[in-house]
C-alpha cells in the first residue's frame, strides 16, 4: 500500500517539518505540497524529501481558491505519483495520532474515506449555493466591496441558481483512492457544469469533491474521513491539547454526522506544539 500525502499549507512551517517526518514511512511515496501564494518566504523543508509544487494560488477562506489549489494537488500527484494506492489530503497543521499499523489496516478496506452527506447539513446550509458568491476577502471584509455589495443585491432581489445536479456536502479533508482521483479529475475537465456552478457557491471545497463523488459509482464506497478535528470552541478549529489526548486515549473513534469515525490524523497543531506531539508519539503512537 502506497500512499501519496498531498498538503495545503500557510504557515507553522516547524510543525509542518514534523509532520512530514512522522509520515515518512513504508507506506509513504511521496509528498507535495501547496503553499499559499501570499507567504513571502517558502519554507525550506529541510531533510524532507517533500516537492512544493508550482502552483501556488492565494487561498481566500470561502472561495474556490481552495478548490483550485486541490486540484492542483490532485493533478500534480496523479501525474508524478501514479505508483500510489491512496492520495491523501492534508493541512499543513495535521499530525499522525495512531500507529504505522493502523493506517495500513484502514486503507486496505479500499474505501473512499471523505465525509459526505446530501445537502443542506448542518453548518452546511442551501443558501451557500443557491445565491451568487464572488472571490474577495471576506475575512477582512469592507463594506464597500462593490464584489460583496453585489451579493448583497443579488439576495436582496432574489436573484436565485439553478442547481444542475444533487449536491453533496461534507468536511474537507479526504483519502481517496487513485481511480477515484482519476474519475474526479476526468470529470473535471470533460463536465465543465462543476468548475461554473462552484467557482460562484459559498466554501465550495466543502462540496465540490463531496458532489462529484456523490454522483458517481463511488458513492456507495465511501467512509468518513481520517481527520479528528474538536469544533467546540469559540473561534474553531481547536488547537490540539492534553485533554484531547486523554479523550483519543479513551475513544478509538466517534459518531459524526457523516457515520463512526475513527480518525488516523488531528488537527490542529501549532509550531510550539512539540511537547504535545512527544505526548502523542509515546501515548498514542506507540
Amino acid at each position: 500500500m502506497k500512499v501519496c500525502y498531498l498538503i495545503l499549507a500557510h504557515n507553522n512551517f516547524v510543525h509542518l517539518e514534523r509532520l512530514l517526518k512522522a509520515l515518512d514511512d513504508e507506506y509513504a511515496a511521496s509528498f507535495y505540497i501547496h503553499i499559499d501564494k501570499k507567504v513571502k518566504i517558502k519554507p525550506t523543508l529541510v531533510e524532507s524529501k517533500a516537492i512544493i509544487i508550482s502552483s501556488s494560488f492565494d487561498i481566500r477562506w470561502g472561495t474556490f481558491s481552495m478548490v483550485e489549489a486541490t486540484l492542483a494537488l490532485l493533478s500534480h500527484g496523479l501525474n508524478n505519483s501514479p505508483e500510489a494506492d491512496y492520495y491523501i489530503l492534508l493541512s499543513g497543521v495535521d499530525y499522525p495520532i495512531r500507529s504505522r499499523q493502523y493506517l495500513g489496516k484502514l486503507l486496505s478496506r479500499g474505501k473512499e474515506y471523505i465525509d459526505i452527506a446530501p445537502a443542506p447539513i448542518y453548518h452546511k446550509p442551501m443558501d451557500r449555493f443557491c445565491y451568487y458568491y464572488f472571490n474577495y476577502d471576506r475575512r477582512n471584509l469592507i463594506y464597500y466591496n462593490p464584489k460583496f455589495l453585489l451579493e448583497v443585491i443579488l439576495k436582496k432581489i432574489h436573484v436565485k441558481r439553478k442547481i444542475p445536479f444533487k449536491l453533496y456536502a461534507g468536511t474537507q479533508w479526504f483519502a481517496l483512492t487513485k481511480d477515484c482521483v482519476k474519475y474526479i479529475l476526468k470529470t473535471v475537465e470533460e463536465d465543465k457544469r462543476y468548475i461554473n456552478f462552484f467557482s460562484h457557491s459559498l466554501v465550495p471545497d466543502e462540496a465540490f469533491f463531496q458532489t462529484i463523488i456523490g454522483n458517481s459509482p463511488f458513492a456507495d464506497n465511501t467512509a468518513t474521513s481520517l481527520v479528528y478535528t474538536d469544533w467546540n470552541v469559540p473561534v474553531p478549529p481547536a488547537i490540539i491539547k492534553e485533554k484531547h489526548i486523554r479523550y483519543l486515549e479513551e475513544n478509538d473513534g466517534f459518531q459524526t454526522e457523516y457515520g463512526y469515525c475513527r480518525p488516523y490524523f488531528a488537527r490542529k497543531f501549532e509550531d510550539n506544539s512539540e511537547l504535545i506531539i512527544r505526548n502523542i508519539e509515546k501515548r498514542l503512537r506507540d
